[in-house]
């Protein structure tokens, strides 16, 4: 006999089951954790299509599962941004007076940029098309497309996004 049996052996039925039920639950936890660590994990990894020198990342940013296009410009996201998942930030455009094969290959290569200022928030499903500035602290509502500028400190929803409401500035930066 084990040291395991001859303890569980001295233990009254109730108390096993009592065990037996806290070790199953444990389990189950700590799979559900670990799936969710890694679908975090997988949540968290950005496509670039176009040149990855062209995208720059402050290193406090948190972006999720977005798709950032640099093809006709840079994309520049500072300090404490944040970028939720599904969003899109292009600067990728094509001629539209060219026909067929032409029009797929035909893009400006430059003056299309996005910035993304400090604080700044892009919710879910959240596209941007440069060149195109959001503003420092800002917020985007989720869905949205933005085509133009957002001023610092303004709430933006819709399609086109509209300004919407204000953020409160804190009294330093009045």
């Amino acid at each position: 006999m084990t040291s395991v049996a001859r303890w569980q052996a001295r233990l009254p039925p109730p108390v096993l089951r009592f065990i037996d039920r806290l070790l199953d639950r444990l389990a189950v936890s700590m799979a559900r954790r670990s799936a969710g660590i890694m679908g975090a994990e997988l949540l968290k990894h950005h496509i670039v299509f176009g040149h990855e020198d062209r995208l720059h990342l402050a290193p406090t940013a948190v972006v999720n599962n977005a798709t950032f296009n640099t093809v006709s410009g840079e994309i520049h996201v500072g300090d404490w941004v944040m970028i939720a998942h599904g969003v899109h930030l292009v600067t990728g455009v094509h001629d539209i007076t060219k026909l067929g094969a032409q029009r797929q290959v035909t893009a400006p290569f430059n003056d299309r940029d996005i910035v993304v200022e400090e604080g700044a928030w892009l919710a879910t499903n959240v596209t941007v098309l440069g060149p195109c500035r959001i503003g420092k602290h800002s917020v985007v509502a989720a869905g949205s497309l933005v085509r133009a500028d957002v001023p610092p400190y303004t709430v933006v929803a819709g399609v086109p996004a509209r300004q919407v409401a204000l953020v409160p500035r804190p009294e330093i930066d009045a």
